[in-house]
């Protein structure tokens, strides 16, 4: 064999080795990842009804993202407060939040726990935005009421395209999924928990969705989503395959 394609050998090889290593997956530590769910609110002290699906949810979540190689970390009560997500979103690839949300006149927004029954702390689109300073998310998931409807402002705090690239489109290594109008956190748990299940097997963001909305909800409850259908949910800045289900 001539030195020339010797070299060229080992060129490949390095190179098979490389994709190898991006197939697998980068190390979870590049990729934080947070997840905050708001139990204080919804607890019996506050509503008089005992409501565990916050941190059930807080904990599929924890899961869920774990599973696609996020670095994530779980956070409720009185760890959850505006100061901790505006801290923590500079560097997260993928956001995660259960709380009481709406679309006020100075943007989307979504309440802190902070330990608080009533009147916790909002945090805006605009506070968010303006710590990421324009960088892209991977998966983002706003599971309160109104921030999937057409007005929201969120997709923009977190970078995400308001559009939906469906198979054969892209708009990045990006999912946003929220929920319109009222939701029960009863609805969320179901339509989340068979989003993370749809996941697990492989199935990419745009079909877990779609299975997720074949459950039995309330009247009324739907769920929305922006960026792109064909992806694989999983943590990274590098594009996916396209045709990839």
């Amino acid at each position: 064999m001539s030195p020339g394609r010797f070299t060229r050998r080992l060129a490949l090889a390095a190179l098979a080795a490389s994709l190898a290593a991006v197939v697998a997956g980068p190390a979870r530590a590049a990729y934080p990842a947070t997840a905050d769910s708001n139990t204080t609110a919804f607890s019996f002290s506050c509503i008089k009804v005992n409501d565990t699906f916050p941190a059930k949810m807080l904990a599929a979540a924890v899961k869920g993202y774990g599973a696609l190689g996020y670095a994530v970390a779980g956070f409720s009560g009185l760890k959850f407060t505006k100061a901790h997500v505006l801290a923590r979103t500079a560097a997260d690839w993928a956001y995660y939040v259960h709380s009481h949300g709406d679309n006020f006149s100075f943007g989307s927004g979504f309440r802190d726990d902070a330990g608080r029954c009533t009147n916790a702390a909002i945090v805006s689109s605009n506070d968010i935005q303006a710590v990421r300073r324009g960088r892209q998310s991977n998966l983002v998931i706003l599971s309160t009421c109104h921030l999937g409807e057409s007005t929201t402002t969120m997709p923009d705090a977190f970078a995400i395209p308001k559009v939906k690239a469906g198979v054969g489109a892209w708009a990045g290594p990006t999912f946003y999924l929220g929920y319109v109008g009222e939701a029960w956190d009863s609805d969320e748990f179901l339509f989340e928990a068979r989003f993370w299940s749809a996941l697990g097997p492989g199935l990419g963001v745009g079909q877990a969705f779609d299975t997720a909305k074949l459950g039995a909800f309330n009247p009324g409850f739907a769920a929305n989503w922006y960026g792109s259908y064909a992806w694989t949910g999983r943590a990274g800045p590098l594009p996916t395959c396209t045709s990839c289900l």
